[in-house]
């Protein structure tokens, strides 16, 4: 089986992946539910989240870690740390470049000259929603600094196609939040590997206000009872 690649770089070479404390945890199962990879899987017999695929996290990602109201998920190290040394080691702009070029010529709506703030778009029909509130009432995306962007395009390629938050700015070489409700909640893969600290996100104390109340209406409990018994099915 071909190797997963991250940028260029074989993915199996870094040891990425969350770890949970059993004594913490409560079982709530939003990282089970948040991440989209598969790298959580749930045993019936212990009602627990397990990490099943580590492999599969992405490099740098915390998003489940960060969602956690117990804050029971722990990584190996700082993610900016991590993947600052994994850029800088690895020289991954040039690949980088060549995925923005493919990202752009495949998605040519993304490319925009002479940006201002009324080009941001609204959310896609598929993430209108999150858990139930409308995600135009979250207050999570990334903001740019265009002053210390410099145009490498490493967040428009990290943040997935299925979500496409970014643009860019092909005239005056800058990257662009095109659709900022796209972004998934507590993700802020971008801002983490932007070496240039031009990427910034609202405080995270709401979206973990927002998380309990959600754990404490049951609304994440009946999510959770779906998935599991479409798990066995």
């Amino acid at each position: 089986m071909e190797a997963k690649r991250w940028h260029g770089v074989d993915r199996s070479k870094f040891q990425w992946f969350p770890t949970i404390n059993y004594e913490a945890c409560t079982s709530c199962g939003l990282c089970y539910l948040t991440c989209g990879n598969n790298v959580f899987a749930w045993s019936v017999d212990k009602n627990v989240p397990e990490v099943a695929n580590p492999g599969n996290c992405v490099l740098g990602c915390t998003t489940c870690g960060k969602l956690c109201p117990e804050n029971a998920i722990a990584f190996p190290d700082d993610p900016k740390n991590f993947i600052g040394k994994i850029i800088r080691e690895n020289k991954i702009f040039t690949e980088v470049r060549r995925e923005l070029d493919e990202r752009l010529n495949k998605f040519p709506d993304h490319i925009v000259e002479n940006y201002v703030e009324s080009d941001k778009k609204g959310p896609a029909n598929n993430f209108a929603i999150w858990h139930g509130i409308s995600r135009k009432e979250i207050d999570w995306h990334p903001i740019i600094d265009r002053e210390k962007c410099v145009g490498c395009g490493y967040c428009v390629v990290t943040c997935s196609e299925k979500r496409n938050v970014f643009g860019f700015d092909l005239k005056n070489k800058k990257a662009v939040v095109l659709y900022p409700d796209n972004c998934m909640v507590g993700c802020n893969n971008c801002m983490v590997g932007c070496l240039g600290n031009a990427i910034s996100f609202p405080d995270l104390s709401q979206i973990k206000s927002l998380v309990k109340s959600l754990i404490n209406s049951g609304k994440i409990s009946e999510e959770l009872k779906v998935k599991i018994n479409n798990a066995k099915n």
